[in-house]
């Protein structure tokens, strides 16, 4: 008896926490039970032989919403190459509607709700001869299923010789908690308030089995890992404690429940230690009262710009595009507003009307249409026209390209002295693109630099048209690596265009340089031949005194010259100066390199 669990996942890099547990909750029926993952990138044709080649005698397809498309276009081929395969669905795309769902790909059944009780009934049945007395929908909410704090911690077998899948560098998925105190509208864990969580003792314990082997990172799946501090906090206490100096944990926290207790812990955390998904979705009252969340705005916020001010942990703050009551104005203060916190990624997601969900219910109320295919996402409502979605779109294209790849921190900086506001500027480049068909394609990393430039040139040009230029909303920031003071002012009264074309240009070369060690020389950079002889004595130096990046005290003159990169900007400091760019090192939360400047540089 094979009993086959498919996972279809997003990404390579992602895994399924919920087959791995299903099978371990079969007790000793996991003989019975094997597991495939497959991603939505591979072919279809791919996935069919593949499960074709098992042989199984049942299917299980975990449904989500990224995958629901997939499992409905190989189920019709897997019925006719496996006729006498009994195939079951599970999961939340398929559990409140499991009936229709059974009909609509012609399942021999759906396990709906909680999966751990069902699954374990499922195969018992198929290993006892009784699955023909099976129901066609198996509600998990009215089986006996083991307490959550009795699962079995999966990941030990996950890491042997014969795994199913290779877990080396892949995202591992952990879980502490199981529901959410909250009921936002849009949310699943809204219909459940119900919240288990596992003995922290426990937890603690199988955190070891990551530390002990140096998983990269753990996606701690919690939907409020901090709701109760009594669990939580011990657990980020023990991390901070007993960290091995390479994994990272993940978790999504309100960050209004933070208080001196978690600061006091997060100031010990070594850089990349930890990073923090916090959901503001909106900072408009109107519509957090409207999608029944609780969350205090002021408090949040501040909470944020203090996190940020410790410089050790990622901060990733989400927005929703599409609540009741937000319309363009509205969204875009709420934009400026998280924008103005400087988190190290900014998700402008849209609006899923999720199966299920309260959201669901409201859709006719708020005028809310919404796609028929997965993920559902929304297309329009009372306050947001299609056009104003397909406009918003376009600029969160533009933020992920060029804000959350944290790529051009330095250039968006200086840019945006030039737009009233960064929402502006992000609009401003999504017409750009719109306007010379750069929507349609994929440009590499050097041409994102070059369509940034060639982009912030003609606005520039065309700003001084009809005005001076800006003389800066605010002080520009300075180098935030270093922390030096605000550099000098490039957007000073009296600077000509072309002064401030030389600026940005040298925005994008520093930014270019500190993230990427270029072999090639971008064609956008002027030339350094006057300054060969200064970097050359200057490099020398450092090959015998090591005094600049101490951890490359191996290398010698040549070796030095390929490990690190000397730019000259003459422009940046408002005077000469040479920059060390170094790769050797890079900061765990933004992965640049380490750079080291050297002011009053001469030829």
């Amino acid at each position: 008896m094979n009993i086959l669990l498919v996972a279809i996942n997003s990404k390579y890099i992602h895994s399924n926490p919920a087959v791995f547990s299903l099978k371990a909750c079969t007790g000793a029926y996991q003989p019975y039970v094997s597991i495939a993952e497959f991603t939505i990138n591979q072919p279809a044709a791919f996935l069919i032989r593949e499960i074709y080649q098992r042989q199984p005698a049942v299917i299980a397809f975990s449904c989500y919403i990224w995958n629901r498309t997939m499992i409905g276009q190989i189920i019709p081929d897997l019925q006719k190459i496996l006729p006498g395969t009994d195939i079951w669905a599970g999961g939340p795309e398929v559990s409140y509607c499991a009936m229709e769902t059974v009909q609509q790909w012609h399942l021999r059944g759906v396990l709906a709700g909680p999966g751990e009780g069902t699954f374990c009934r499922l195969v018992s049945a198929y290993v006892d001869g009784t699955a023909s007395q099976l129901p066609a929908v198996m509600d998990g909410s009215h089986i006996p299923k083991p307490a959550f704090n009795e699962i079995p911690f999966w990941y030990p077998d996950l890491l042997k010789p014969d795994s199913p899948s290779d877990f080396e560098h892949r995202i591992l998925y952990y879980e502490s908690s199981r529901g959410c105190p909250f009921s936002c509208s849009y949310c699943l864990s809204s219909i459940d308030k119900a919240v288990e969580f596992r003995d922290t003792a426990r937890v603690c314990q199988e955190l070891d089995f990551f530390l002990q082997h140096k998983v990269r990172q753990v996606k701690f799946i919690d939907r409020t890992f901090n709701c109760k501090k009594g669990h939580a906090l011990p657990i980020l206490q023990y991390i901070a404690s007993h960290d091995n100096g390479v994994t990272n944990f993940h978790f999504e926290m309100a960050a209004d429940l933070l208080d001196e207790d978690y600061f006091a812990v997060f100031k010990k955390l070594r850089p990349g230690a930890v990073q923090l998904e916090i959901g503001i979705q909106s900072t408009c009252p109107e519509t957090i009262d409207e999608i029944d969340r609780q969350m205090d705005i002021d408090k949040t916020m501040a909470v944020i710009r203090r996190l940020a001010a410790l410089q050790n942990i990622h901060v990733h703050v989400d927005l929703i595009a599409g609540l009741p009551f937000e319309n363009l104005p509205t969204f875009q203060r709420s934009f400026e507003d998280v924008y103005a916190l400087r988190p190290h990624q900014l998700q402008l997601g849209f609006l899923k009307v999720l199966k299920g969900s309260p959201m669901e219910t409201r859709a006719p109320l708020y005028r809310l249409v919404y796609s028929s295919l997965p993920p559902y996402e929304v297309l329009a409502t009372k306050w947001l026209s299609y056009d104003d979605v397909c406009r918003l779109k376009q600029i969160e294209e533009m933020v992920e390209v060029y804000y959350n790849s944290g790529q051009f921190v330095h250039t968006l900086s200086y840019l945006c002295h030039y737009f009233d506001s960064p929402y502006a500027m992000y609009e401003s480049l999504a017409d750009w693109y719109e306007k010379h068909r750069l929507t349609s394609i994929q440009p590499s990393r050097i041409r994102r630099y070059e369509i940034l430039l060639e982009f912030g040139m003609a606005h520039i040009t065309a700003a001084s048209r009809t005005a001076d230029l800006r003389t800066g909303n605010a002080a520009l920031a300075g180098l935030p690596e270093y922390g030096n003071a605000a550099l000098a002012g490039l957007c000073r009264p009296g600077n000509t265009v072309i002064q401030a074309h030389a600026a940005l240009t040298e925005y994008l070369i520093y930014d270019l340089y500190l993230r990427e060690h270029m072999k090639n020389r971008p064609a956008f950079a002027p030339p350094q031949e006057r300054w060969k002889g200064a970097i050359y004595n200057l490099l020398h130096q450092e090959a015998q005194t090591h005094a600049i990046f101490p951890e490359l005290a191996g290398c010698n003159y040549r070796e030095l010259t390929k490990a690190i990169h000397t730019e000259v900007f003459l422009h940046l400091f408002g005077h000469p100066a040479a920059v060390l760019f170094s790769y050797k090192k890079r900061d765990p939360l933004t992965n640049n390199g380490t750079a080291f400047i050297i002011h009053g540089f001469t030829p």
